[in-house]
């Protein structure tokens, strides 16, 4: 039901926003907001998904606009531009229809959100780490209706926009909002596609890739310029950009194993920071950090989840496709700062967060049946296979110089996580014995082996 009713959406909403580009200017839509649900037009703006090979579901793509054309003040010293930042609207599975105080168009009634709501929140976010594939937050079925619709020429999407105007000089954030919004398809861009792009590493670029390439460059040295001051005066923003090169370094030990293709999406250690990467991370995290400076200034709680406060330079909002508190985030966010609906109280956003927690836990202790070896011969981890390699070619390396019995140092460093270490040069991962405490990730240390088995992926070290 969720699926035929967006689609019909789509359709409706698209038709009225080709009315208006025919008139010539978006402003009718302000003058009758109910036409396009309450939403500013900006189908007839560019804009983008980076996203990874393999995604699925979109939730994010990245615009740019004029500020001239929005009326508000500009400063020809600091920039032309405005960097929109688009989320996927699916506040519909969050508001309940007596909490909405607007206009707007009945809900359908065959659409029975409120169980979609109830599956959220039992399951609270999605997984991709089980051999058997994804465990997504919503049916497949739903999350494509609420995703994305990439690469259509007449297609629209729904959206919550973040504007953000930053000065080019010194990456300042001047001034930013949130709008409800209808967008035009962007255009899909793996990673690597949008590195390319960036790089000028593609032959014969088609004509038709032009002003892609204009939109990703002029939106790329807004957001890095702006990450870049952010990093200088921002101690959550310092303390996230060292666990990320943490994991980069990490994650480039682990890909060094032999005969492994390395993905694009972080799954099994792919974790990278291309100039692609590095545009979208720069994105959602200005998202998430405006939206935050916006909730504090209107003295309005917003819920987090846990471990991702403010002080960790956690996101917020920024997939709502994925995560429940996100989707929850965005609810409030929205009856806040756009005026629609009624907002949620300080207990209820405790409440929220304290829901998303509990699922988390709760799905954490799902064990992974990649360790039932009944299940291994059909169905081996992208980690798995990774990790058999790895130990082929240190098993290998040891049986030349000597053997286990040597008692051999070698060179590995922490990952940060139940005292695991990966082996530099190798990239296996292996379970460090005889630690007193926790390994910081991202720690060198000097280990000896102590059991190795290639076939069953198992390493055990010992710190020296």
């Amino acid at each position: 039901s969720l699926a035929q009713n967006e689609s019909k959406r789509r359709v409706f909403l698209a038709n009225h926003c080709s009315m208006t580009n025919i008139q010539g200017t978006s402003k009718d839509t302000r003058k009758r907001p109910n036409i396009l649900e309450g939403r500013i037009d900006l189908s007839s703006l560019p804009c983008v998904c980076i996203d990874a090979k393999r995604a699925s579901f979109r939730d994010d793509s990245i615009g740019i606009r004029l500020r001239s054309s929005t009326g508000r003040k500009v400063s020809k010293d600091s920039s032309r531009w405005e960097v929109l930042i688009h989320i996927a609207d699916v506040s519909d599975l969050y508001f309940d229809q007596d909490s909405l105080n607007t206009s707007e168009l009945p809900r359908p009634k065959d659409v029975k959100f409120s169980l979609l709501r109830e599956a959220a929140e039992r399951r609270g976010q999605s997984r991709y780490d089980l051999p058997f594939g994804p465990l997504h937050l919503l049916p497949p079925v739903g999350l494509e209706a609420l995703s994305f619709v990439t690469d259509e020429k007449d297609a629209i999407n729904r959206c919550v926009t973040l504007w953000a105007y930053i000065d080019e000089r010194n990456g300042k954030l001047l001034d930013a909002g949130l709008e409800r919004t209808i967008v035009s398809s962007p255009k899909a861009l793996s990673f690597a596609d949008a590195t390319a792009i960036l790089e000028d590493s593609i032959e014969n670029m088609p004509e038709s890739m032009a002003n892609t390439k204009a939109l990703l460059g002029i939106a790329e040295r807004n957001l890095l310029m702006w990450n870049r001051r952010h990093m200088q005066i921002n101690e959550a923003a310092k303390k996230r950009e060292k666990r990320l090169a943490t994991r980069e370094y990490i994650s480039n030990e682990i890909k060094s194993a032999p005969g492994i293709q390395s993905r694009d999406d972080g799954v099994g250690g792919s974790f990278q920071r291309s100039r692609g990467h590095r545009m979208v991370d720069s994105a959602l995290e200005l998202y998430a950090f405006a939206v935050s400076t916006l909730m504090s200034k209107a003295k309005q709680p917003i819920p987090r989840a846990a471990g991702s406060g403010a002080d960790r330079g956690g996101r917020l909002g920024t997939a709502p496709l994925r995560r429940y508190i996100d989707g929850i985030a965005q609810r409030q966010a929205l009856s806040v700062l756009c005026n629609y609906g009624n907002p949620l109280s300080v207990k209820e956003c405790r409440d929220a967060t304290k829901v998303a927690a509990r699922a988390s836990d709760s799905i954490a202790n799902i064990r992974s049946l990649k360790d039932d070896d009944s299940v291994q011969s059909q169905y081996i981890s992208v980690n798995h296979r990774r990790q058999v390699s790895a130990l082929h070619e240190l098993s290998r390396h040891l049986a030349s110089t000597g053997g286990i019995n040597e008692k051999q140092h070698i060179q590995a460093i922490s990952t940060g996580h139940n005292n695991h270490v990966v082996v530099i040069g190798v990239g296996a991962t292996a379970r460090c014995r005889g630690v007193k405490g926790t390994l910081k990730g991202g720690e060198k240390v000097i280990v000896q082996v102590i059991d190795i088995n290639p076939e069953k992926g198992v390493l055990d070290v010992k710190l020296v």
